[in-house]
């Protein structure tokens, strides 16, 4: 097990290089650096650039330096002018490392930060940056919310939802939010209840024509519907979705939002992204397509088909949509199913998209017979044997072409030997020898329902004697 010090430890060190051995800052640094690695402490949560103090006497870190300065003008002893380098020195730091931002936390930088936010709300320059090293304080680091920091959020989402002085304002708002709820169910809650979501749907409705405002409440968005948090054992990311969508009408708003950005394949992953994280239930599946998803995902398909991320994305939301038997149909007499197997044949090498491609035929294929036969006769058993020969490795392309493969022969014994004439046998044999049990009892069921050779292991079986009565 790596040891760890403490910050102090190490600075200690780096002085005594500096004021026993008459050091330069930067070698004592590495002399103390080299020390500790050898002694196998881990420094990963050490800050190691700092400076020495006017009279050499001591250590200074710019971090610190910077904070201290804020915090002068949040306590009246400077004046607001003098917070722009200040903040903008704060907020590189911040960004140096985890590390950083920690030391920063332990010197209450929130508490500064979120003063200095209220203090300057009606100047929007200063709001701006003051948002932008809030945002980089809490990258990796929510724990720092605070009910305080909920509270300070609110006001300001309903202010710039229809504000368009600053259009960064916005984006770190959202980020603000997007960074709080990651890995961390608390935070997410207490936004919840404080009306965050509904407030940022407000602010995306509010500055739909702006690509970044767009893009970053996308993903504040999704992040409510997370269930990220490894300390908490049962997250509210299925309540969460289920109240963006009924009591705001989020998959509408998607929609409609996506209907302007289609020509924009970074803002239309990020929709769709978020799309596919609201529909966990069927009834949504169905609301999606009632407001175009489908069109919109053949849209994509057709007019960017050369954009693997984007793709990717059109096609997990139809694999997620799909879980409604009534949308497969519409799905498959949109032509979505075709695209999909174009999709895949196209963008084969590229493991994410083979895996989304794979997954929506699984899915578009299950309990649905007509389906199956239909998307063998456009070649959907070519293109799922072919990216399990190119991506051996990838097991969730091996877990779900197994499944596929399952999904278009088990109702359908024609289908058996257009699979078996593709090399499907080795394939799965492949696919056993490299990931094991992982994959063994859905590569088995997938050779029995493909009429193969399979060796079926009885894993409880009788002693061949009677129960004895009384």
């Amino acid at each position: 097990m790596a040891k760890i010090i403490s910050q102090e430890t190490f600075d200690s060190v780096v002085m005594e290089n500096v004021t026993e051995f008459d050091m330069p800052i930067n070698e004592a640094i590495e002399d103390a650096e080299k020390d500790f690695s050898a002694q196998g402490v881990l420094l990963a949560n050490i800050v190691k650039n700092m400076t020495l103090s006017e009279d050499k006497k001591a250590l200074q870190h710019e971090i610190l330096v910077s904070l201290d300065k804020i915090r002068a003008v949040v306590d009246g002893k400077a004046e607001l002018p003098k917070l722009d380098e200040p903040l903008k020195s704060f907020t590189s730091q911040c960004k140096c490392s985890l590390a950083h931002r920690v030391m920063a936390t332990k010197h209450n930088s929130h508490a500064t930060i979120l003063k200095v936010i209220e203090k300057v709300d009606n100047d929007a320059s200063l709001l701006e940056m003051s948002l932008v090293a809030m945002v980089a304080l809490t990258e990796g680091n929510p724990d720092i919310l605070t009910a305080e920091g909920c509270v300070v959020m609110q006001p300001l989402l309903e202010t710039w939802a229809s504000k368009k002085d600053n259009p960064q304002i916005p984006v770190y708002l959202a980020l603000w939010s997007y960074e709080s709820c990651l890995k961390h169910e608390k935070n997410r809650q207490n936004l919840v209840n404080n009306g965050g979501p509904g407030r940022i749907i407000e602010l995306l409705k509010g500055h739909k024509d702006n690509a970044a405002i767009v893009k970053a409440c996308c993903k504040a968005l999704g992040a409510f519907v997370l269930d990220d948090d490894i300390r908490i054992e049962h997250g509210s990311a299925h309540d969460h979705a289920r109240s963006l969508v009924e009591d705001h009408g989020m998959i509408k708003v998607i929609l409609e939002v996506m209907k302007d950005w289609l020509e924009h394949v970074d803002v239309s992953s990020g929709l769709l992204l978020t799309l596919s994280k609201l529909c966990v239930r069927t009834e949504y599946c169905q609301q999606a397509v009632d407001n175009d998803a489908l069109i919109v995902i053949n849209d994509v398909l057709v007019n960017m088909p050369d954009h693997a991320g984007i793709n990717k994305q059109a096609v997990a939301l139809l694999r997620t949509i799909s879980g409604n038997d009534k949308v497969k149909e519409q799905a498959m007499k949109s032509g979505a199913g075709s695209m999909v197997i174009a999709c895949l044949n196209r963008h084969q090498n590229v493991g994410g998209v083979a895996e989304a491609c794979i997954g929506a035929l699984a899915m578009i294929a299950l309990r649905v017979t007509a389906n199956g036969k239909q998307l063998v006769e456009a070649g959907a058993h070519q293109a799922v044997v072919q990216a399990m020969k190119i991506h051996p490795k990838n097991i969730q392309v091996a877990k779900l072409g197994c499944m596929a493969i399952r999904n278009m022969v088990a109702r359908i014994p024609e289908n058996q030997k257009h699979f078996i004439e593709c090399g499907v046998e080795d394939v799965i044999h492949t696919a056993i020898s490299i990931h094991g049990e992982i994959v063994k009892d859905m590569a088995k069921a997938a050779l029995r329902d493909c009429n193969l050779d399979v060796k079926l292991v009885e894993q409880w079986t009788g002693t061949g004697h009677e129960i004895e009565r009384d």
